[in-house]
């Protein structure tokens, strides 16, 4: 998969969410040893099969991502990860699981599952730059559920441990560590001005969750700067979060079944979403990708100016690893031009855990499916217009939604409405004009 006429590609996996408590039998002995001999540890479990539905990723289902990935594309010199390392409730399950509440325990137990998961996925791409944005559940705060705040002994302590393993030279390393470890964002330029910018932020801080405020207005500035110096070199930038921008439909369709109204209810907190959204727009000739997690869901975000600019910008948000939420397991191989580094087509790998005999495989491939690919705003338009009108895109788009589970999580067609206005309005303004009149 290297670069071939011009094209290269990468790799994008997101929200693993490992769970290291998922055989309970074995937990004392991962408390008690050095992460070396974590693998042995949880090879050894009785539990020989996939985490059901509405559980976190166990040591079985961690491994078949990372060798399946690697069987596809082991050669790719780039990985994007958009956060969520830990699982869910893991502050509880450790008190719960070793009857250890120090705060010392609990630190070094998330620095070993840290540790573990970088070392593993270092072990099937060791050349590849893997680049992590800080996601919800990364943090050794308990409980957890807000991400790292700028100065928790979570970002200092895992710094080094993700800079050694996921960068190849010491700029980079030393680059990485200089801003994630202190708030969790961080820029790389690993060939210079010259060359691509990836703006990784830590998109936690500006959800309505997190008490302050002021962070999140710095990391918005520095965003802003950022984006400005690239604008102003004529450098092309990648974003990488781990919130994607506008509404969580899942959370629209939930109040929707109890109240007959279609609201808005963001991702991020609302002044930070529109700020967000404007910023992107801003520099829409410049951000040549963005790219989030968090849903779980292989979705999007159309960003387009409502101010006759034809500014546009998409974000990609990658499916998950975990079936915490009741979707199947997905990861995504990107090509894109190593020229311009605009993005230009993906193909979608998913491991159907509710089948009698699960195995990955190719769920859809985006241009054979839309009809176009991903590099200009007038493909990402029509891409868009054939998920709200082409019968077979429609159901492409909404089966991927839970990468093709069939159960609970599957989209309706009573609510699928909801779920195809909310790629193309990312502000509450939009969302609830349109949401009322849908309504009724």
């Amino acid at each position: 998969m290297a670069a071939i006429g011009g094209s290269d590609t990468f790799l994008l996996f997101s929200d693993v969410h490992f769970n290291p408590f998922a055989d309970p039998s074995l937990v004392p002995a991962l408390a008690a040893a050095d992460v070396s001999q974590w693998k042995t540890i949880l090879a050894s479990s009785s539990q020989t099969g996939y985490p059901a539905y509405g559980s976190d990723s166990n040591y079985v289902l961690f491994e078949s991502t990372l060798d399946d990935m690697a069987g596809r594309a082991g050669d790719v010199d780039l990985i994007l990860y958009p956060g969520d390392i830990l699982g869910h409730n893991f502050g509880a399950n450790y008190v719960a699981l070793t009857g250890d509440s120090s705060q010392a325990g609990y630190e070094s137990f998330v620095l070993k599952t840290v540790q573990f998961f970088v070392q593993e996925v270092d072990s099937r791409f060791p050349d590849a730059t893997v680049l992590v944005a800080d996601g919800n559940c990364d943090t050794d705060a308990v409980p957890n559920g807000i991400g790292a705040r700028p100065g928790d002994a979570y970002l200092a302590s895992t710094a080094p441990v993700i800079a050694q393993a996921f960068f190849n030279n010491d700029a980079d390393r030393a680059a990485f560590t200089a801003g994630y470890s202190q708030a969790g964002y961080y820029v790389l330029e690993p060939d210079g001005p010259t060359g691509l910018k990836y703006l990784v932020l830590n998109s936690n801080l500006w959800i309505s969750e997190y008490d302050d405020p002021t962070a999140g207005a710095m990391e918005m500035a520095w965003f802003a700067s950022e984006l400005a110096d690239s604008a102003r070199d004529f450098q092309k930038v990648w974003v990488l979060g781990h919130i994607p921008p506008g509404t969580a439909a899942s959370g629209v369709v939930s109040s929707y079944a109890q109240t007959g109204q279609i609201a808005y209810q963001g991702n991020m907190e609302d002044t930070f979403n529109n700020a967000f959204v404007s910023l992107e727009l801003a520099y829409s000739s410049t951000i040549a990708a963005t790219f989030a997690g968090h849903t779980h869901s292989d979705d999007f975000r159309l960003l387009t100016a409502m101010d006759g600019s034809d500014a546009s910008e998409l974000v990609r948000i990658a499916p998950g690893i975990s079936l915490f939420l009741g979707g199947n397991p997905g990861y995504q191989i990107y090509s894109y031009d190593a020229q311009t580094f605009a993005l230009q087509d993906e193909t979608t790998y998913v491991l159907d855990v509710g089948a009698s005999k699960p195995a990955w495989s190719l769920e859809y491939d985006y241009a054979a499916s839309y009809g176009v690919g991903l590099a200009t705003p007038q493909e990402w338009q029509a891409a868009y217009l054939a998920v709200l009108a082409n019968p077979a895109s429609q159901t492409t788009y909404l089966s991927a939604l839970n990468q093709g589970a069939d159960n609970q999580t599957a989209v309706t067609a009573a609510v699928a409405p909801i779920y195809l206005m909310t790629p193309g309005l990312t502000t509450p303004a939009s969302f609830n004009a349109v949401g009322a009149v849908l309504a009724g």
